[in-house]
């Protein structure tokens, strides 16, 4: 595993720090890097012998001073320490992992380098990453990961546009209708399933397979289409819907019937029967 795998998989899955040598002062950088992490939903408990409290938690002379309760649950210690001073802090951490098992992770901020410290933390069983700015890494983190899910939505985005495309050309798919071709749709298919819907709308998204299927298996019979309502007004105030999904069976260009919510499949199919 490398080293970014290493510090992103302790970014992801350890969320409760032990800053030692966090400062009051919001101009020193440990208090920037301390805030930013709670900021990002990271509990912080600050190691300080100078101070009683220091961004809104208690703080502690030691690691050792720590209550017991506390002790158990932190998972990574960060050291703003001079490298000199890494010794005792190290001897302090590798005393409470042999009582609890945690914590998991040294982790010596930017410039903080003690390779003898790092070596003995290794060997107790510590993930040890040095040298590196929890800060930046986890808005390094951050950045890949918002890159990688606007890559998947991109991704997702494609594919329907293409199922939609073959849906429609196979005739065995919902069709698109808007504004300006309702009224030449719902005049030209005898019998049509209309699912009115939103892309914000939570039951819209939790139908449309059910409306797909529905297009598919009584493509013969029926004509399904899709109205998006906030692309449409003009069509959704005609028809005067006022929540959504709403299901309009039209017959000869007329609405016959409406079901509104994400009812069941066998509920809707009941409704359409009725006009096969």
């Amino acid at each position: 595993m490398s080293e970014k795998d290493i510090i992103d998989n302790v970014l992801r899955n350890c969320r409760i720090a032990a800053i030692v040598g966090l400062s009051k002062d919001p101009s020193k950088k440990s208090h920037e890097v301390s805030q930013f992490l709670q900021s990002k939903n990271y509990r912080i408990i600050p190691v300080n012998p100078s101070t009683d409290q220091i961004l809104g938690e208690k703080s502690y002379k030691s690691l050792l001073e720590m209550p017991e309760e506390l002790q158990k649950t932190v998972e990574i210690v960060d050291i703003f320490r001079p490298s000199g001073d890494l010794p005792p802090i190290i001897d302090q951490a590798i005393e409470l992992k042999k009582k609890y098992g945690k914590p998991f992770v040294i982790w010596m901020q930017l410039g903080i380098i003690n390779h003898e410290a790092a070596d003995k933390a290794k060997e107790t069983g510590f993930t040890v990453i040095m040298d590196r700015c929890m800060k930046n890494e986890r808005r390094r983190l951050d950045k890949e990961e918002e890159t990688e899910l606007e890559n998947i939505r991109a991704r997702k985005m494609q594919e329907m546009t293409r199922m939609k495309k073959e849906g429609e050309a196979s005739g065995h798919g919902p069709i698109t209708l808007g504004d300006a071709d309702f009224n030449e749709v719902i005049q030209k298919h005898p019998l049509m399933l209309i699912d009115c819907w939103a892309a914000w709308c939570g039951p819209c998204r939790m139908i449309a397979p059910v409306i797909d299927e529905l297009a598919r298996e009584y493509s013969d019979r029926l004509t399904v289409g899709k109205l998006n309502v906030d692309e449409n007004s003009e069509t959704a105030t005609r028809f005067g819907i006022m929540s959504i999904p709403t299901l309009l069976i039209m017959k000869n260009g007329k609405e016959v019937e409406r079901i509104i919510g994400a009812v069941p499949k066998p509920f809707i199919e009941d409704k359409l029967k009725k006009y096969f």
